[in-house]
């Protein structure tokens, strides 16, 4: 199969916003928080506002990124397993792929919404920074868990899902193979290999 560019550059700008998320989240939790608690109160306040202003448009980008190239990822994938016809139709059904999901969706969201909050200034999210260790905990591991999701649900679709394989794993042409392997076996062994001796033009 041709390789697929256009959903491997959203595979890849997708990939890359979750690293500059999840990474903005861990240094955050486990680098500046720890730092910042060396300063004074009003000194954590300008460094916090310093980086705000600085963080809040990446923070914005790679949420933008990801939830756009994860939803198109996401049709264009359902649309090649109708189109291939996976499984007779019912591959989604029976790994539970759209449960799955839904799922990472609402994890995401959540994501979304505490990373957002974490560098606002907005009153009605001034309880989550009031207490930012907590909830930059919280947001990390919903963000660890929707990739750790999202992992196991590409390695779903990498494995014997095609529509040229036979649903018990066989090949069809391994199918094939065997058919032709077996005219030479048994009592009608040597009949099938004579009328193919006679089928074949004999070369002059």
């Amino acid at each position: 199969m041709p390789m697929d560019y256009y959903a491997l550059v959203l595979r890849w700008a997708h990939v890359l916003a979750a690293i500059v998320a999840v990474g903005g989240l861990f240094f955050a939790r486990f680098g500046l928080l720890p730092a910042l608690q060396t300063f004074d109160e009003a000194t954590r306040n300008r460094i916090h506002d310093a980086i705000r202003s600085k963080w809040l448009p990446w923070v914005i980008g790679a949420i933008s990124m990801l939830l756009v190239t994860g939803l198109l990822n996401f049709f264009l994938f359902n649309a090649r397993v109708k189109l291939e016809g996976w499984n007779d139709g019912f591959w989604m059904k029976d790994t539970a792929y759209h449960a799955l999901f839904g799922v990472k969706f609402l994890l995401a969201m959540a994501v979304f919404y505490f990373a957002s909050a974490l560098v606002g200034r907005g009153e009605s999210t001034q309880w989550i920074r009031n207490n930012r260790a907590k909830w930059l905990s919280i947001t990390l591991t919903m963000a660890v868990t929707a990739v750790l999701l999202s992992g196991w649900m590409r390695q779903l679709h990498t494995g014997p899902n095609s529509p040229q394989e036979h649903s018990s794993g066989v090949q069809i042409e391994d199918i094939e193979t065997i058919e032709n392997d077996n005219r030479y076996k048994g009592d009608e062994a040597g009949s099938s290999f004579r009328e193919d001796e006679k089928a074949s033009p004999k070369p002059e």
